[in-house]
């Protein structure tokens, strides 16, 4: 098995303001990358070596006293966002040609210096000038900077903040005990648990993920509606509702993954999730919206990426037919409508508890949950177990909808 590096991106804060000669930086460095990539795109090249073969001696005519390295990060980015354009056009995307509007720049990691305990970069701008970049530190900066099994990766340069990439080895997944499969829903994260001596219905709910897209997209249509005069100013409004809802879903997203890998872990299983990669709606224009905004994909990311830091096994199994196929019998049904799956066999059950119990059925008969062995009925009248409660994370929402007044039969804290 072949164990891949892991890379984290960490964003820090300036204590001070951006020197002067830092801001000079940026405009160079994307100054230079537009540069490269009209040179490119000229010259149908987009890999860093054709690009440095092609312009790096005019770049060192135009630009003498820039740092060499910063040059040649600036053909990397310049490559990797040509090799993107020319993917869309092969696609048959049309695309505006790629050009960089942002003040940034990237360094690579020989061509910066970072002293751990007080957090000061020394970045050099040129031969015979370095600046000195003082961080703010927290406790959560100071884990990634006192731990020594992390290596330096890149930084990324804002006028703001910086993002300074973090690496390490994956640790090698543990040899599981047991298997829980979760079922991908708009509101919640449905499944079944299954260990030699227990099984358990487990859910991870998130209702005001629901609450929170609908209400900035009312905010966002208004916004649209009264500034229609002023068209910057809509698109700043716009943009900042936008932003907002991104960081507040994102959160309750991070807690629910939390929960769900927290009781992995404890439990020494192994996580089933759906392959949701080819999940398209086709329904009316105002479903095919909200399925659209629905962040399953977002979920599973990240639930995916802490598991490989935490070396918790994770599998992706095919969903087609889980929510309509009896996992006694196997008949598939037509439909799903309704919120308990009945099968004319006689089994009745919750219908995405059905669909779990699918998805751990494929699993283990593929060889990819062990030799675990259960039995569906098992599941039938069993108490659900609540992995992550939205009235013990993040602030709810004040909606009907929310479950904030729910009291679980058992809930999992950590």
């Amino acid at each position: 098995m072949i164990l891949r590096m892991l890379v984290k991106g960490v964003v820090f804060r300036f204590e001070d303001e951006l020197p002067y000669e830092a801001k000079f930086l940026l405009e160079d460095f994307r100054l230079a990358v537009n540069n490269a990539i009209r040179a490119g795109l000229e010259a149908r090249v987009t890999s860093r070596n054709a690009l440095a073969k092609l312009v790096y001696r005019d770049f060192r005519k135009e630009h003498p006293k820039i740092y060499a390295q910063h040059l040649v990060s600036a053909l990397e980015v310049a490559g990797s966002l040509l090799k993107n354009y020319r993917r869309r056009v092969r696609k048959g995307e049309v695309g505006h040609v790629p050009y960089v509007r942002r003040l940034f720049m990237k360094a690579e990691n020989q061509a910066y210096k970072l002293d751990r305990e007080s957090g000061v970069i020394d970045l050099p701008i040129r031969a015979g000038c370095h600046i000195k970049l003082r961080l703010v530190l927290s406790n959560y900066h100071r884990a990634y900077l006192g731990d020594q099994f992390y290596s330096l990766g890149s930084l990324t340069l804002l006028p703001d903040r910086v993002i300074i990439a973090f690496r390490k080895d994956a640790p090698r997944p543990y040899a599981s005990e047991s298997a829980f499969s979760l079922d991908t829903n708009e509101r919640s994260l449905d499944g079944v648990f299954v260990r030699d001596d227990c099984v358990k219905v487990v859910k991870a709910g998130f209702p005001e993920v629901a609450v929170i897209q609908q209400r900035h997209y009312e905010r966002r249509k208004r916004l649209q509606k009264k500034k229609a005069h002023d068209r910057r100013t809509s698109k700043r409004l716009r943009r900042w509702e936008g932003a907002r809802e991104h960081h507040r879903i994102n959160n309750r997203l991070h807690q629910v993954a939390n929960a769900v890998l927290s009781f992995a872990e404890d439990q020494r299983s192994i996580v089933v999730l759906e392959d949701l990669k080819w999940f398209r709606p086709t329904r009316g224009k105002d479903l095919n919206r909200r399925l659209c905004l629905w962040p399953r994909r977002k979920l599973h990311q990240i639930i995916e990426y802490k598991a490989q830091w935490k070396g918790i096994p994770v599998v992706k199994v095919d969903p087609r037919y889980s929510s309509r196929t009896c996992p006694i019998c196997g008949r598939i049904h037509d439909s799903r409508m309704g919120a308990e799956f009945e099968c004319e066999c006689g089994w009745h059950l919750d219908r995405h508890v059905n669909a779990s119990i699918n998805l751990l059925q494929t699993a283990v008969s593929k060889g990819m949950a062990g030799g675990l062995r259960f039995s569906p009925g098992a599941f039938q009248y069993d108490v659900m177990m609540t992995l992550y409660d939205p009235s013990r994370g993040a602030r709810s929402e004040p909606n009907g909808t929310s479950c904030a007044g729910e009291t679980p039969s058992r809930v999992i804290t950590r």
